[in-house]
């Protein structure tokens, strides 16, 4: 929704990485309603504005919620964002957004209190309620009300854990598996 500089667009056309597209909801809802009267003849007597916004809502490659759970905004206004990479010279690749835990794990230092509290991202949802629990923790380390705590030892090493969120999608119970190297570093004086 912003215009782009000429420079600005010779670097996007030279560009090999994904980028961000935010477009602001309203414009995007009509350009696409546009697009299906003209490109499949489905005027609105066919498929309503709402029924066109749920369509949209549902698409894994729209993101409409940041990671920290708020819905996405540019400039004050809410937008939708596309993440996309150019592979040729009309054709482009778009980013599949998907649910996902969305942090690691710090690092935990011996002898120092360890906390690390994990959140669920959703590229379409606000961040639902979760339960966060493991198959395996080592002996220093406990979920706590969905918080992993504990105090690394001295004999404390590197070692993998799944983390698995369960949460509601309606009325499905839902699980998210993600798998994690648990680091240890030694304490040191002067900092970690």
């Amino acid at each position: 929704h912003q215009t782009q500089m000429a420079k600005k667009l010779e670097k996007l056309e030279q560009c090999t990485e994904y980028r961000t597209f935010r477009f602001r909801i309203q414009a995007f809802s009509n350009g696409y309603r546009e697009f299906i009267e003209r490109e499949a003849s489905m005027t609105e007597q066919v498929v309503s504005k709402q029924q066109l916004r749920n369509y949209l809502h549902q698409q894994r490659y729209i993101s409409r919620y940041n990671e920290d759970g708020k819905k996405a905004k540019s400039k004050g206004h809410h937008v939708w964002n596309v993440e996309a990479k150019k592979i040729s010279r009309n054709t482009w690749w778009f980013k599949e957004f998907m649910r996902r835990i969305a942090t690691p794990p710090p690092k935990a230092v011996v002898g120092v209190p360890y906390e690390w509290t994990p959140t669920i991202w959703d590229p379409q949802v606000k961040a639902p309620k979760v339960y966060f629990t493991s198959e395996w923790l080592p002996a220093w380390l406990r979920w706590d009300n969905n918080t992993l705590r504990g105090m690394p030892t001295a004999d404390a090493v590197d070692c993998g854990i799944v983390v698995i969120a369960s949460y509601y999608q309606g009325k499905e119970v839902c699980h998210l598996k993600t798998n994690y190297t648990m680091h240890v570093v030694p304490h040191s004086p002067g900092g970690t």
